[in-house]
């Protein structure tokens, strides 16, 4: 079954995302004035760039610069699944002006394997799909763009290495202070004094987490003292400031194995 949905997150500007699955389509030459990079969930991309038939498997990257003319074909018997993302460098100049990233249009190679950066790539497109945190989509885009442009972008810098220890904990009390209002991760940069790269990276050396994922296991831990307390599992919701009720019960699973009803009936 073919099927594709494109559609812009107004989280990000210049940002323009593809989620598709072909068996049999082919795209004829063209090119993108934007970034385009993907990731193959399933099956296998066909590609014919730079005069050559490239494969880019399941579980792979799919990088094409600006520019660049190339098709689009099956690699493999039933096709491929794919998540697409199209960016637009001038807005991500904008985006990461004074920062300690470097930003340049030229990646090296069409066909990256990066475990790590292929999930952080799948989880940001989902969260530009699904209903997600701004911090989430921030800190997933942070991450990606600087893994993207540091490891495999042309103009490779020296990784910045300090750690930002104050700007962590102020950040982490922070969270906790304010998890039900869903801080942003530029409310964070504010009160951390700490730019976004430096800040999730420190943030991790020095809690083990990300701050989003810090925020998430704040909100589940009090959805859980809530619920205890006999609160309903849509007021907890609510209260919590989760963004609907299945993001609510999905993460209050992941967390603890169990969802909010079950957990609110076992208590009962």
């Amino acid at each position: 079954m073919e099927k594709s949905k494109i559609w812009i997150n107004k989280t990000f500007k210049g940002v323009e995302l593809l989620s598709a699955s072909y068996t049999k389509f082919k795209f004829t030459k063209h090119w993108h004035d934007e970034l385009a990079i993907g990731v193959i969930e399933d099956g296998a991309e066909g590609l014919f760039y730079r005069g050559d038939n490239l494969i880019i498997p399941k579980r792979h990257i799919v990088a094409i610069n600006p520019s660049e003319v190339h098709t689009g074909f099956s690699g493999a018997p039933n096709g491929w699944r794919y998540r697409m993302f199209y960016f637009n460098l001038k807005e991500l100049d904008s985006e990461f002006s004074n920062r300690d990233m470097p930003i340049d249009p030229i990646i090296n190679s069409p066909i990256i394997y990066d475990e790590y950066l292929f999930n952080i790539l799948f989880q940001l497109h989902v969260s530009l799909e699904k209903p997600s945190f701004e911090l989430t989509k921030e800190s997933l885009f942070s991450l990606a763009i600087e893994k993207l442009f540091r490891q495999y972008g042309s103009a490779k810098r020296e990784r910045f290495n300090s750690i930002c220890t104050t700007s962590s904990y102020l950040a982490r009390d922070f969270i906790q202070d304010n998890f039900e209002f869903n801080p942003s991760l530029s409310e964070l940069e504010k009160i951390s004094n700490c730019s976004k790269f430096q800040l999730i990276r420190s943030f991790k050396i020095i809690f083990g987490i990300t701050p989003h994922q810090y925020l998430l296991l704040i909100k589940v831990k009090n959805a859980k003292k809530l619920l205890s307390k006999g609160l309903s599992c849509v007021d907890t919701s609510l209260a919590c400031g989760f963004c609907d009720q299945s993001h609510f019960i999905r993460n209050f699973k992941k967390a603890f194995g169990i969802s909010p009803s079950n957990y609110l009936n076992d208590k009962g």
